[in-house]
């Protein structure tokens, strides 16, 4: 059985006290709030009297007027003289916010017109860039220049500028709307022929990297290959390579990398090494004062090899330079700067 931690006499008590407080401090509430309402009842029916006397003899015009009703008058222009002011501080915001949203309207149409013109211009730049993209797709191999670009499709004749497709197609699409759209559809093409031109370039660089392309010492040609006047006998014979002159002990450079073939001493040519490369090439540098590399050595592309000099048949400090691809002596000056290291 729970315990009451009171006695009943001190609960007693505590209900009288709080009975004797309450009648003490709002026994008479009720009886004052009547009396109030009574006495402002009272008040209000009281009659103020409001007479027109005029300035002639005519009558005078009296009317009796109540104090509620004149209160409620007054209460009824204060609430509507706060309920117009209400109204004209909203309407005051919704006009300026009005000529805001027209002012941003405006500059949006300039900005429109701005991004129009930027589309525009991106086609035909675009246009022209096609015909290089063409041309370097065209070298690769298997390319197929006819069928790079869509040709299908009615051209866009004198489209309205300001009409937009609408959602559910109706209307005609704006001239700027049909060139993105064109634009975004030749991306997609151009992306493809990018990679396939990436493929065969990389492809190719090994090519690139082992055909000799540099010129292999510095100086300028006193002979060039082909049929010439011999500068001993005077009679006309075949050069199978080119004479460069430059100054004595120039560096002679390797034109590709490759494996030195062959070192050897010839009566006419004087001291000349040969490099083996890929892809059948062989390249000759005659004339040597001395060379630095041995048989059999790898070279780097640009990788010093030997010396100019003067040994055997020839009176200037020369580089006789040949190309050879397979058992053919080519003219070498087509390999002379004409693919980059």
């Amino acid at each position: 059985m729970k315990i009451n931690p009171f006695k009943d006499t001190n609960l007693q008590d505590l209900h009288n006290s709080i009975s004797q407080f309450v009648s003490d401090h709002f026994g008479d509430l009720d009886n004052r709030i009547k009396a109030f309402l009574r006495r402002v009842h009272e008040r209000g029916q009281e009659r103020i009297t409001v007479m027109f006397i005029p300035h002639s003899e005519k009558k005078i015009i009296n009317f009796h007027i109540s104090i509620y009703v004149i209160a409620s008058a007054v209460s009824f222009v204060v609430i509507t003289l706060i309920i117009t002011s209400v109204l004209i501080v909203n309407h005051s915001s919704t006009v300026k916010e009005v000529s805001i949203l027209q002012k941003d309207g405006a500059d949006s149409k300039v900005q429109i017109e701005i991004y129009k013109r930027e589309i525009n211009k991106l086609y035909d730049i675009f246009q022209k860039f096609k015909p290089e993209i063409t041309y370097l797709y065209s070298l690769t191999p298997d390319s197929t220049v006819d069928s790079l670009w869509a040709k299908g499709g009615v051209a866009n004749t004198n489209p309205d500028p300001h009409s937009v497709a609408t959602a559910n197609g109706e209307g005609t699409p704006s001239e700027e709307l049909l060139n993105i759209q064109e634009i975004r559809g030749e991306l997609e093409v151009t992306k493809d022929v990018v990679k396939k031109i990436k493929s065969f370039l990389n492809y190719r660089k090994k090519i690139i990297e082992n055909t000799p392309s540099i010129w292999p010492v510095d100086g300028y040609i006193v002979s060039r290959f082909g049929y010439r006047n011999s500068p001993y006998t005077f009679e006309t014979e075949f050069n199978y390579g080119i004479d460069i002159e430059s100054f004595p002990g120039a560096e002679i450079r390797a034109t590709a990398p490759g494996n030195v073939s062959e070192i050897k001493w010839d009566p006419a040519l004087g001291l000349t090494v040969s490099i083996k490369h890929k892809y059948g090439f062989t390249t000759s540098y005659s004339h040597c004062q001395r060379v630095s590399v041995e048989p059999g050595q790898k070279v780097l592309k640009g990788e010093v090899i030997g010396y100019v000099g003067r040994t055997g048949k020839t009176t200037e400090y020369v580089c006789f330079y040949q190309v050879k691809i397979g058992t053919e002596f080519v003219d070498p000056m087509p390999y002379l700067n004409r693919i980059s290291k």
